[in-house]
């Protein structure tokens, strides 16, 4: 299975981090190519320009865009991994989906409404959070991950299966925790891969 890993953390030590290595091992373990796109160590432009926006709209996108999209194509599975900050994904990530699930490529809108185009793949996001479960369920920030970002980056355009894991309290929870979690991981992907 062709796996494509986004990655969005400023910390090269920082948890996610951690998370990202485990992916990869275990993508690795199971035989299946990986390409991994950090996204700060890329210094990737998260900002949807209007040359971006009009080229859109008539299938001319700059070269940064094609080859992300490119990799979108490629992957059997992609696993969006980074933290919760104010109740969504790091800005950097968040303009990663505004410029490369574009229309035309990774949906249409046809007669009878939108139209995913990405069919066939499974799709992961995986978030870390300062908040604990209760506060997270309390504020509706699960339910806004699940619903602005998995559902309608994953569902709106055709994956077949996807899901979202949030893990909670990492700042705060012990290193056992933090161990557990890092084996949750592993699980994950040994399962959904």
């Amino acid at each position: 299975m062709n796996t494509l890993l986004v990655y969005a953390h400023p910390n090269p030590l920082s948890f996610n981090a951690a998370l990202a290595k485990v992916v990869q091992e275990e993508i690795s373990k199971l035989g299946g190519p990986i390409k991994v796109k950090d996204l700060y160590a890329m210094n990737f432009d998260p900002v949807l320009s209007k040359e971006d926006f009009q080229g859109y709209h008539t299938g001319q996108v700059g070269e940064d865009v094609k080859q992300e999209q490119a990799d979108v194509a490629w992957a059997d599975l992609v696993i969006l991994l980074g933290p919760v900050w104010w109740h969504s994904v790091p800005a950097i990530l968040k303009g990663y989906i505004d410029r490369v699930f574009s229309i035309g490529f990774a949906y249409k809108y046809t007669a009878q409404g939108p139209e995913g185009l990405l069919k066939g793949k499974k799709g992961l996001l995986v978030t870390t959070s300062g908040a604990d479960q209760k506060a997270a369920e309390k504020t509706g920030m699960l339910t806004t991950l699940q619903n602005s970002l998995a559902g309608a980056t994953f569902g709106f355009t055709g994956f077949q299966e996807y899901k979202h894991h949030n893990f909670f309290a990492v700042p705060t929870v012990s290193d056992e925790d933090r161990k557990q979690m890092l084996f949750e991981m592993r699980e994950m992907i040994k399962n959904f891969a």
